[in-house]
């Protein structure tokens, strides 16, 4: 692994403009490595997204995150307004 470490340490001194072709380089050449494989033709578009389900992050909260609140707000009782 010091070999790695290494290379990291050389391209940190690179200019941005070479970082980003060293980056694109990499991506190109390892990129088809490290893609999870497709779903298989026969099982269809949902079986695809269902491998792809709890992989994506949002940084904004929805509904879900505070529903404690939300239910509160649909089952407390309301004043009779007389």
């Amino acid at each position: 692994m010091r070999t790695v470490d290494d290379l990291l340490e050389q391209a940190k001194l690179l200019p941005p403009q070479a970082r980003k072709e060293l980056r694109d380089k990499l991506d190109e050449s390892l990129g088809a490595e490290e893609r999870p494989a497709a779903g298989r033709a026969d099982e269809g578009p949902y079986a695809s997204l269902l491998q792809l389900a709890g992989t994506a992050h949002s940084k904004y909260p929805d509904v879900s995150v505070h529903k404690n609140r939300h239910l509160a707000e649909i089952y407390a009782g309301k004043p009779d307004a007389k």
